[in-house]
């Protein structure tokens, strides 16, 4: 099982969120929050409400921030994998080495034996030890871009609504139907990759 991987897919899939934008109800929905009491009135009939939808899959393949994040994963994948293989080849040769010994008699005694069975032993505890602090650190990691990700989506999303009078922004995939000309997709791809400066790494 792939580690990274399926942590990249449900980070991805985490930024699709439906994120409704009440742009033109914000003041009353900060008002509304100072009473507790205060009730909220139902929708009138015939009352029109702008909303588009984009398509997350889109915006994640498209989205510069999103492909670097991918480009980190990968990075991140890698070098699990090589430490991986560092450890196992390791103890794999040391064990080899061990059975070489007691096939010739080697061994000048039971205690020797018993120390390098040791030596194994610790030396197995030490690489699980890295590894395990290799994944976490790579968490981390992850867990900070997926945050950084979603979070530069999600206010985009907000600008962009408000700046556009749009009560609701959708994800594609959170609908049944919905009129392929309200898409905004392409708009905001341009309007994320715009706002986005990659920080270049020291």
């Amino acid at each position: 099982m792939n580690y990274f991987k399926n942590i990249t897919k449900l980070a991805l899939i985490a930024t699709a969120l439906t994120i409704s934008m009440a742009a033109c109800n914000q003041q009353e929905k900060s008002n509304n929050n100072n009473k507790k009491d205060v009730k909220v009135e139902p929708a009138k009939a015939g009352q029109h409400l702008e909303i588009r939808y984009i398509d997350e899959d889109s915006v994640l393949k498209n989205y510069n921030l999103a492909k670097d994040f991918e480009e980190m994963t990968t990075r991140l994948q890698n070098e699990f994998d090589q430490a991986q293989k560092k450890y196992t080849d390791q103890l794999g040769n040391f064990q080899n080495s061990v059975n070489q010994k007691m096939q010739n008699n080697q061994y000048a005694s039971e205690n020797a034996y018993k120390a390098d069975v040791q030596k194994y032993q610790q030396m197995e505890q030490n690489a699980q030890n890295e590894m395990a602090k290799l994944q976490q650190n790579s968490a981390n990691q992850m867990q900070q871009s997926q945050k950084q990700l979603n979070d530069s989506i999600h206010n985009f999303l907000e600008d962009y609504a408000k700046k556009n009078n749009y009560d609701m922004i959708l994800f594609k995939s959170a609908t049944g139907y919905i009129n392929p000309s309200l898409e905004v997709t392409d708009e905001v791809i341009e309007g994320l990759n715009k706002r986005y400066t990659k920080v270049a790494k020291k």
